[in-house]
């Protein structure tokens, strides 16, 4: 049986969300974005708040030690689909999509630098959970910037605090946390010993 779900019908279906609340009709396929103007701001909206929901940092778009190859200069250029990178050197930092050392004041390295680094990730990719909440604060976001009703605003709060949570048990769920083997456990067990 083939998989009917594609990119497009999850995307389409989270911009008719948007649409729906600010009481517009929903569109029927990609080529309606070409017309509609609202649903290109509703899909527009979602990949705003997909990137800002994204940042965040959660189990299954983050990974530590992540190791970029250096380029033949030297350099480590950092993909864009990276959202946030902590380097283990505490004096290397992103800049213009390097990585930089700012005590040696160089974009040049002479080995690897291990990184902890936030992926972006495709809408369509993601678990419904998460896409769910994403959705629906693009949606509260989208209809107070589009129509300011302060009821449906105050609604969707409800909602996507629900969903929010909904999203957190499905990472903690991923990710199973446990205070006595995760850093913040291992941490704090040092610490009191």
């Amino acid at each position: 049986m083939a998989d009917t779900i594609t990119q497009e019908t999850l995307l389409l279906g989270a911009v008719n969300i948007l649409l729906e609340t600010i009481n517009q009709l929903p569109i029927e396929e990609e080529a309606d974005y070409e017309f509609v103007i609202e649903a290109r701001q509703a899909k527009s909206k979602i990949n705003e708040v997909t990137r800002a929901v994204l940042s965040e940092g959660w189990d299954f778009n983050q990974d530590d030690d992540w190791i970029f190859p250096l380029d033949i200069a030297g350099q480590i250029p950092v993909p864009s689909n990276v959202l946030d990178i902590t380097a283990k050197r505490s004096d290397v930092i992103m800049r213009d999509w390097m990585l930089y050392s700012k005590k040696d004041k160089s974009f040049v390295f002479e080995e690897e630098v291990p990184a902890t680094v936030v992926w972006l990730l495709e809408f369509d990719s993601l678990t419904h959970p998460l896409r769910h909440y994403i959705t629906i604060r693009a949606a509260r976001i989208f209809a107070s910037r589009t129509i300011g009703d302060e009821k449906a605003i105050k609604f969707n709060e409800i909602d996507e605090e629900d969903a929010r949570l909904a999203a957190r048990r499905s990472e903690s769920r991923t990710g199973q946390f446990n205070m006595l083997s995760s850093s913040y456990g291992v941490d704090n067990a040092v610490r009191l010993s």
